[in-house]
């Protein structure tokens, strides 16, 4: 008798360590979090979550505040993120055309990854200018309200993107955020028509972000490359040559993971 995919997940999983996984993605989420906290997150026994605990601060996973008892991610996480930063193939293949971008425009340029219907910030240059964005490297936002996660999803089926809309919702960020399912098809359907993706104070009010995706030998989106600032820097009339510059990085970095543009 063979196993669907959701039988063998269920069958295979060990409970112990998918918990002590929940207990630190919940800490990457809140900051700190007591142990009564924790147990009532995970929902499960005081005494299993106290073990769990007890595990990941002997090896250094998390660690626990002298001044309020309250547990929060350790020392290990950062040499985690330095090692997985040092070997991302992606960041590396984008420095060189994101530090172009920089000194060219004096924005920030970012480089983020679709993780769990958000994008997840993997590489960030900050601006020179004193208005910025405040994003930073392991930050989240919602895919629709971003030009990178627009620029990811334009390279998606719409039947992958409706599966994203649906298991992660909509949400408004502000008065210009797409909300609909049919809205972000749209424009998505524009995105891939231009080769680039736009925000227009869909996150933050007075900012924008021009992106443009970033594909590997398959042609298949793993990333996107964004410029991002305040409003006044990102005139109408400034668009085309700021987004041709957008698109020539991506497809750069897209040609040093592989990718091969059709004739």
């Amino acid at each position: 008798m063979s196993l669907d995919t959701g039988e063998k997940t269920e069958r295979y999983t060990i409970q112990s360590i998918d918990k002590a996984l929940d207990l630190i993605e919940l800490l990457a989420e809140h900051g700190t979090l007591s142990l009564i906290e924790l147990t009532e997150k995970l929902e499960q026994p005081k005494s299993s979550t106290y073990r769990i605990i007890l595990t990941l601060e002997n090896r250094g996973f998390i660690s626990r505040s002298d001044e309020d008892g309250k547990y929060c991610l350790g020392y290990k996480q950062l040499m985690l993120t330095r090692n997985l930063l040092e070997r991302n193939t992606l960041r590396s293949a984008a420095l060189q055309e994101m530090k172009k971008l920089s000194d060219r425009y004096g924005d920030t340029v970012n480089l983020g990854v679709l993780l769990d219907g958000q994008v997840l910030y993997v590489e960030i240059i900050e601006s020179t200018h004193p208005l910025r964005m405040t994003d930073s490297i392991g930050s989240r936002s919602p895919f629709h309200a971003t030009a990178i996660g627009k620029a990811i999803a334009s390279r998606m089926s719409d039947d992958a993107v409706r599966e994203l809309a649906g298991s992660y919702g909509l949400p408004v960020i502000t008065p210009s955020t797409i909300s609909t399912e049919a809205g972000l098809l749209e424009e998505l359907g524009r995105i891939r028509e231009q080769g680039y993706a736009l925000d227009d104070e869909e996150i933050v009010e007075g900012a924008r972000c021009v992106a443009a995706p970033v594909l590997d030998l398959h042609g298949r989106p793993v990333g996107a490359i964004s410029l991002s600032g305040a409003m006044h820097r990102f005139k109408e009339e400034l668009l085309p040559e700021i987004s041709a510059q957008i698109v020539e990085a991506a497809l750069a970095v897209s040609r040093k993971l592989g990718y091969v543009p059709p004739n």
